[in-house]
């Protein structure tokens, strides 16, 4: 008998996370997998060898501070492709991007740059020198940017700077959704503290105060919940109720990187370097490890 030829079955693939920066591997890497069986797997082909980055998973960009110097924007919504920015910062070593992914405000620790268009033709929006250097930064989708600076005050920056509060030691800033309040980190408060309605009245309420300094921030992508990384483990707080759940760990998170759900993110130990994932979209919040796949490059 003649065999025919079968036509090729249907294709399997792995769901996604997201992305983020490998500091092991230098490369942008897909999360693959679902939370509680999640993997660090295939390289994007940035087209450029890179030192660190910060990325925007659901906008599919970073930027990124290049091995050989500069700041360079990588994009994956297509073909990926490289773009030197035309920054002065020899290095970005801390960084914020607006909900959209289209702004970003980075910064070397000493001078503040924004930055707008990311997602097509990306400009230099405004520079700020804030005093005692820049601690933490958020932007919104108005290109509004708040910074902690190194003389313990949160800055409303702009033509109209403003102190929103004074007093601490801000490690963490996240605008909520609507774009008008502003989460705020106090290490030597060991507080969080919402600030509403920053263009205006900019009335601060602490949400929750801690027993340990808290390191990094996150806010869900409802803005219901945020994500308190502590010296050992992580704190799920709800924004309204205030009623918090303690995640232990046995890591120190020095980043959180949000990726595809609510409250799910990419948590960096800031002592050995070891990545985990937090799942806080669980009926009960938790961590796992995040071990590697492979080090293919993405098509």
């Amino acid at each position: 008998m003649l065999a025919l030829a079968q036509p090729p079955g249907p294709r399997i693939s792995m769901p996604s996370l997201g992305y983020v920066f490998d500091d092991n591997s230098k490369a942008i890497r897909q999360i693959s997998g679902v939370p509680g069986a999640a993997s660090l797997d295939s390289a994007v082909a940035a087209g450029t060898s890179l030192d660190s980055g910060f990325v925007h998973s659901r906008a599919r960009i970073a930027i990124a501070n290049a091995k050989d110097g500069g700041v360079t924007l990588v994009r994956w919504t297509g073909t990926p492709q490289a773009t030197a920015l035309g920054s002065a910062l020899s290095r970005v070593n801390l960084a914020a991007f607006s909900r959209s992914g289209d702004s970003a405000a980075i910064s070397d620790g000493t001078t503040l740059e924004v930055w707008s268009g990311l997602t097509g033709s990306p400009a230099q929006a405004a520079t700020f020198n804030p005093d005692g250097g820049v601690t933490a930064v958020a932007i919104n989708d108005s290109g509004l940017v708040a910074a902690g600076n190194g003389s313990g005050a949160v800055m409303l920056l702009g033509d109209n700077a403003r102190v929103l509060a004074g007093g601490g030691s801000w490690t963490g800033l996240a605008f909520l959704p609507n774009g008008n309040d502003l989460l705020a980190m106090d290490s030597a408060a060991q507080s969080l503290t919402l600030i509403q309605d920053v263009q205006n009245t900019a009335v601060s309420s602490v949400v929750l105060s801690v027993s340990q300094k808290p390191g990094a921030l996150a806010v869900s992508s409802d803005g219901s919940e945020a994500a308190l990384g502590l010296a050992d483990s992580v704190t799920v707080v709800n924004l309204a109720g205030g009623a918090a759940t303690s995640i232990a760990c046995s890591c120190q998170t020095a980043r959180f990187d949000l990726l595809e759900g609510n409250l799910v993110a990419r948590i960096i130990d800031g002592q050995t370097g070891s990545q985990f994932l937090l799942d806080a979209d669980s009926a009960q919040p938790r961590i796992g490890s995040l071990p590697e796949l492979n080090l293919g490059v993405a098509q």
